[in-house]
């Protein structure tokens, strides 16, 4: 095994960036656009087909009968700012990690979803990007 001289004096050699070394890339495999985003978990109220366990589902936005967008938002305060503008009761903030990024996705896509639309403002209909997951 070859030794590299990272850091030594007088080498040209880099090392590999972050996430790129012993674990692998961190973008790899699916959902990872998810990942470190914030959903709106609130009650489903039997309007999908599918719920976590204690009966919630991450909230969504419908652009059209057949545009269905995931909300996530970069910053829990970007959330809670989400929830206080529309009045929300009962939606809570939840970072999608590894953990739960499966049962997400899997709620997502049984109500239709296939994207998520970050940081959506609903005064101004802006948002920062819409992702394939």
């Amino acid at each position: 095994m070859q030794e590299m001289d990272y850091g030594r004096r007088g080498s040209n050699t880099q090392p590999p960036p972050r996430a790129a070394r012993a674990t692998g890339p961190v973008n790899a495999g699916p959902g990872n656009v998810l990942d470190g985003l914030w959903v709106l978990l609130i009650a489903n109220e039997e309007q999908l087909p599918t719920a976590d366990a204690d009966g919630r589902v991450p909230m969504m936005a419908r652009s059209s009968e057949t545009l269905i967008y995931l909300l996530g938002f970069k910053t829990v305060v970007k959330a809670r700012q989400f929830i206080t503008e529309l009045g929300i009761e009962g939606a809570e903030p939840r970072m999608v990690v590894r953990g739960n990024r499966d049962e997400m996705i899997r709620i997502a896509q049984a109500a239709g979803a296939k994207s998520v639309i970050v940081d959506y403002e609903a005064g101004s209909q802006a948002y920062a990007a819409i992702q394939t997951f």
